[in-house]
């Protein structure tokens, strides 16, 4: 058979720790199930940082492409153009639309263009949400005529795209990024060495946290940048919003302050991705106890760095997914602020819904929750009263998370074999 080119869309390039272990693990996938079949791999980034930063291979093109202007649709079909086999749609929110429209757009537009000439798409261990209806049309019509292949993460995600009208057969597996690797003991005691930790003398507690009110996004020319989402996208703030951001803000760094105190802790405030790192610098600079407290930003720290960190955990309490996952081979006991489906999905199947809290519906401003601070301080009595419980829930779970996620390559290798004989 000829060779094989495979070119990986995600959204990347943007510093966001989750969806680079994604791609990361993916990659690590297609070479394994393919093997000297590769002929190529390109990786599509969304974002103004340097990708090479984490994919290392200079044999893999990355093409950088912006969601709207003259870097958008038109240089997706010239890349696409290049005759790429596979389209690997890798990212794990490629089905969500509650923080904008574009991005499914775009995703769903790839699907399309790929298929019109010729090539194979592959929805790679995805996530789906409550999308919108006239996004619940389209994801029905590209899926069902434009996808060759659906792996979802979770089973929420397979319901709703059933719910939605996909006829095809959807593979139940898991978010790949939970078989990303535990560096090694000498690779975590320094990254612990140069923070000044020691989590054997005192605890480390993370909180991984993100803005939940700056929106919409809104896509135009030119903006401030300190409003810069990814290029021609600009976060916008109503009154409202910046008023709960404040609120949240503050009752993050009391609770901050709060965990110093009863644990005798050292609190890591952990930016996943670039968005979050003005909110958790922000709490971190806030800090009565800052003496106790590290700002991780995700321009400084790579993947490794952050799952070392979150491994090293006592405990965690994020409002990001991917936080969840990297810390789950540790069995971190953890609590959930979230504002979609994707960690309300996790910890149903953890079994930890209480330990969950619905903060806030986008693009709604205003959060769900009265006393954010107070539900905090009852959810972290929860958890310690369950620790042992827990992190024996958790790391069974891995167990059976890290199984699901390598269906995704058995079934991938499979489908492959058949369709490129």
């Amino acid at each position: 058979m000829d060779k094989l080119k495979v070119l990986c869309f995600g959204y990347n390039g943007t510093n966001n720790t989750g969806s680079e272990a994604k791609l990361l693990t993916t990659i690590a996938d297609l070479r394994e199930a393919l093997g000297e079949k590769i002929e190529k791999i390109g990786v599509l980034s969304f974002g103004r940082y340097d990708l090479r930063r984490y994919i290392k291979d200079e044999n893999i093109e990355i093409y950088p492409i912006t969601p709207l202007g003259t870097n958008g649709p038109l240089n997706l079909l010239r890349i696409i153009d290049e005759g790429y086999n596979i389209l690997i749609l890798s990212e794990g929110s490629t089905f969500i639309d509650h923080f904008s429209d574009v991005f499914i757009w775009i995703f769903m537009l790839a699907a399309r263009l790929q298929k019109l000439r010729g090539g194979k798409v592959v929805a790679y261990a995805n996530d789906c949400g409550h999308l919108k209806e006239h996004n619940q049309r389209g994801l029905k019509k590209t899926l069902n005529e434009s996808i060759d292949l659906i792996m979802l993460r979770n089973p929420d995600a397979k319901k709703r795209m059933e719910e939605y009208g996909v006829k095809k057969k959807i593979h139940l597996t898991a978010d790949d990024a939970y078989l990303y690797p535990l560096p090694d003991e000498n690779y975590r005691k320094k990254i612990l060495n140069k923070l000044k930790l020691d989590p054997k003398k005192k605890p480390i507690i993370t909180l991984a946290l993100k803005e939940f009110f700056w929106w919409p996004v809104t896509f135009h020319l030119h903006g401030p940048e300190k409003d810069l989402y990814v290029p021609t996208a600009y976060q916008t703030w109503t009154p409202e919003g910046k008023e709960n951001s404040e609120r949240f803000k503050r009752e993050l760094t009391q609770y901050a302050d709060y965990l110093v105190e009863r644990f005798n802790a050292n609190i890591l405030l952990v930016g996943m991705e670039g968005m979050d790192c003005p909110v958790s610098k922000e709490v971190y600079e806030r800090m009565k106890h800052k003496s106790e407290g590290r700002y991780i930003p995700s321009h400084k720290y790579d993947v490794n760095d952050i799952k070392s960190l979150l491994c090293s955990s006592k405990y965690l309490v994020t409002t990001r997914y991917h936080a969840s996952v990297l810390s789950s081979s540790a069995g971190v006991p953890a609590i959930a602020i979230s504002s979609d489906t994707r960690l309300e999905a996790v910890f149903r199947e953890l079994g930890m819904t209480d330990l969950y809290v619905d903060y806030v519906k986008h693009p709604n401003p205003f959060p769900n929750v009265e006393n954010l601070y107070e539900l905090l301080l009852d959810k972290t009595d929860k958890m310690v009263k369950r620790e042992g419980e827990l992190r024996k829930r958790i790391l069974k779970a891995d167990g059976d998370f890290v199984s699901r996620a390598k269906k995704n390559q058995e079934i991938f290798s499979e489908w492959a074999g058949r369709t490129f004989k």
